[in-house]
Parts: structure tokens; C-alpha cells; sequence
């Protein structure tokens, strides 16, 4: 494991470490949720809802890929206090089951992709500690979205693994592609989307697969009247 930077005043706090009892052997307690978490805009939180749908309807035949937003990602078997929560993790070769964190050193893989979607309160860390974290833990693809247009030079930031670094990766025309994912990442108007180039169409949210389906009863209705 990389030597990674000891703490992130955004994400620990001095008094955050959990040591239960007294015991010869102290077990150290990694938990679910942090004190600290703060809520987001409801625009940072429809575009993780979306992209979460999106990716788990997308992966729901595998049973071989983990997808899930923001899980307290620990890097650091020997401190609770090295965490991060990514909006979105993807980690491939690894049990799809409900975690109620995600450790790399009991999973034995880090999360290959992850995208973070940037805030007033987030914007500097994803762009600095953070990608640097990820950097060194061995990420292979880090996505920074910034739905307002208001922080970030670029609606989409990416960055790809080379030689052992998150390096930046050029995004043409509001899109790019995710070789892990199999997927483009996408701004439409206001919105990121993923594309599937093998299919030739976006991915659907939830809420567009439900009217795509209302619309094909409301069609097969017509057509029966019809005739």
C-alpha cells in the first residue's frame, strides 16, 4: 500500500478515533455512518440518484461487479480516520452484495471507477486530496461532474491510471469514454448521461424505464382498438 496523506481536515477529525473497552487486543471499529457527513443540493443528489440507477440496471447481471454511492471507503486497515465516502464507487471482481462499508484490505480490490459529483463544500478536495488519494490507492478511473457548471473549468473532469497516477484525460465535445465501464460519460444540456455505444442509446433512470413502459402499454392499447 502507497503511503497516503495522513489526513484530510474535510473528511477527519482529531476526535474520530473508536478504540471500544479495554481489552488487551483493542479491536478498531470502522463505522457506517461519520458524524461529520453533510447533506448536498438536491441538484448533486438527483445526479447521483440518476447515474446510480443507470449503472445498477446497467451491471445487474453481474454478480461480479459492487456498485454503490456514498459508502465510507476505508484505505488504512490500522485507522478508521483514513475514509473517504465517493458519491459513486464501481469495483469489479468482487461479490455483488450489500456492504455496510467498503475496506480494501478485507475486499482486496480497490474500486476501479469513481465518480464524484462537486459541490461548493466538495469542489477543492475532489480536485486535490482526492484525486490524489485515489491516485495512490491504484483507482483506474475518476470522474469529477460539476452539474451547475459553477465550480470546475469543465462540466466533466476525467482522469485515467497511468503509470501509477490519476493523470488527466482530455473530454471532446462532453463526453468520454470509460473503457472499464464500457460506457460514455455524456453532458446532455444540464445533465450527465452514460451512453452505451454497443447498443447505441443513453442508459435509462428509473423514472424513464417506468414512462418507456407506460408509453408501450399505452401503444399495444391502440393498437388493439384498432383492430
Amino acid at each position: 500500500m502507497p503511503e497516503v496523506l495522513e489526513r484530510n481536515p474535510t473528511f477527519e477529525s482529531p476526535a474520530e478515533i473508536y478504540y471500544p473497552g479495554s481489552t488487551e487486543e483493542q479491536e478498531i471499529v470502522f463505522p457506517e455512518q461519520r458524524e461529520d457527513d453533510m447533506g448536498e443540493t438536491s441538484i448533486h443528489g438527483k445526479l447521483v440518484s440518476a447515474l446510480l440507477q443507470m449503472l445498477l440496471y446497467f451491471f445487474k447481471k453481474r454478480d461480479d461487479v459492487f456498485v454503490s454511492p456514498n459508502m465510507n471507503l476505508y484505505y488504512d486497515k490500522d485507522s478508521p480516520n483514513k475514509w473517504l465516502a465517493p458519491d459513486i464507487l464501481i469495483a469489479f471482481g468482487v461479490p455483488n452484495h450489500e456492504r455496510s462499508s467498503y475496506q480494501i484490505w478485507k475486499e482486496k480490490v480497490t474500486p476501479q471507477v469513481i465518480f464524484e459529483v462537486s459541490s461548493h463544500r466538495t469542489w477543492k478536495t475532489d480536485i486535490s486530496e482526492k484525486l490524489e488519494i485515489y491516485g495512490q490507492l491504484g483507482v483506474g478511473e475518476y470522474y469529477i461532474l460539476d452539474p451547475e457548471f459553477a465550480y470546475l473549468p469543465a462540466p466533466i473532469l476525467a482522469f485515467h491510471s497511468q503509470a501509477e497516477r490519476l493523470l488527466t484525460i482530455p473530454v471532446n465535445d462532453g463526453r468520454i469514454y470509460s473503457s472499464l465501464l464500457g460506457l460514455e460519460i455524456v453532458r446532455t444540456e444540464n445533465k450527465v448521461r452514460l451512453f452505451d455505444p454497443n447498443a447505441n442509446e443513453y442508459l435509462r433512470t428509473l423514472d424513464e424505464s417506468e414512462s418507456e413502459v407506460e408509453r408501450l402499454k399505452a401503444e399495444n392499447e391502440r393498437l388493439k382498438s384498432e383492430k
